[in-house]
């Protein structure tokens, strides 16, 4: 017998309950699983938490003030509040394509030494081409184990991994302490990249997949990078292992020649343009302590107080 906790954090989430509730609660299960669904809200304005309890009473809700979100840290009450023997945390806005999402991250975990699995994140009806090859670049069709020997191979993407959909093994998800908190971004990343030095593995499941893409503005694509680039200044001792502006360049040039496989030339511009705006936010993001605090907030998504 085993239980898998599925934690979300949530704001302003109405939008997306109907499709997720049902495509956790549907999901194939052994007989032997039980499963558990934990929200925390941080102080909605619509109306996620009346939805949860009228339509979905076998899902547990917690509040928090909206101030207190913390990436690491919320997720880290999540855990807290969990049963389970598997933490599945996910994000609001990200479907299950099938019902099959939980056995196939479940079973990576038959490897006693694989504490995290991920899942594919598959574009929505609506993503931009952009956005469409974004998610085929970081989300492949083929499945991969990454431990330390993946550095010499796959750079820094050997300690990707997405809060977006990802499993973690309860009883050394507590024992390594969680995720850092009080840090912009990457919470999940530095998780795995602390499974990976500690010589244990992290499994991209292909095979696991969920609905989730974003068509930002250049606006908001500039925030995003912003924080990205805060948090990479924080753990800077990542970017000691493998560069990440290489692996910007790469995916800049593949992008440019997925357009022009696609017929699509026309876009050639905009997205020069959309990698200058990660690009310079990435950069600023990196020497924020030079920075005003009223300018920080400015430029960042996700920095409150």
């Amino acid at each position: 017998m085993s239980k898998i906790s599925v934690l979300i954090p949530t704001y302003n989430a109405a939008g997306y309950l109907s499709e997720l509730i049902p495509g956790l609660l549907n999901q194939k299960r052994s007989s032997n699983d039980e499963l558990e669904i934990i929200v925390v809200d941080s102080s909605s304005t619509d109306r996620t938490r009346d939805i949860l309890s009228r339509d979905y009473p076998e899902v547990t809700v917690h509040t928090i003030d909206n101030k207190q979100f913390d990436h690491g840290g919320t997720r880290n009450l999540l855990a807290n509040l969990a049963t389970g023997d598997f933490l599945l945390f996910m994000t609001q806005d990200a479907i299950p394509y099938n019902d099959e999402l939980l056995v196939n991250l479940k079973s990576e975990f038959a490897d006693e030494n694989v504490l995290v699995c991920y899942a594919r994140q598959i574009p929505k009806l609506d993503a931009s081409p952009l956005e469409v090859f974004a998610r085929s670049f970081n989300y492949p069709d083929r499945r991969f184990v990454k431990d330390q020997a993946a550095l010499k191979e796959i750079g820094i993407k050997t300690f990707f991994n997405s809060n977006v959909c990802s499993m973690y093994r309860s009883s050394d998800f507590h024992k390594n302490g969680g995720f850092p908190e009080k840090i912009i971004l990457n919470e999940d990343m530095i998780y795995a990249s602390k499974v990976i030095f500690g010589g244990k593995k992290v499994v991209y499941a292909a095979a696991a997949k969920v609905y989730h893409s974003h068509n930002y503005s250049l606006k908001q694509q500039f925030k995003r990078y912003f924080d990205i680039g805060m948090a990479f200044d924080e753990t800077k001792y990542l970017l000691e292992h493998a560069s990440n502006e290489k692996e910007g360049m790469r995916m800049v040039k593949k992008q440019l020649k997925y357009l022009i496989e696609m017929k699509k030339p026309y876009m050639i511009p905009y997205a020069i343009i959309e990698a200058a705006s990660k690009f310079i936010g990435y950069n600023l993001g990196k020497r924020h302590q030079k920075m005003p605090q009223k300018w920080k907030k400015r430029y960042s998504a996700y920095m409150k107080g």
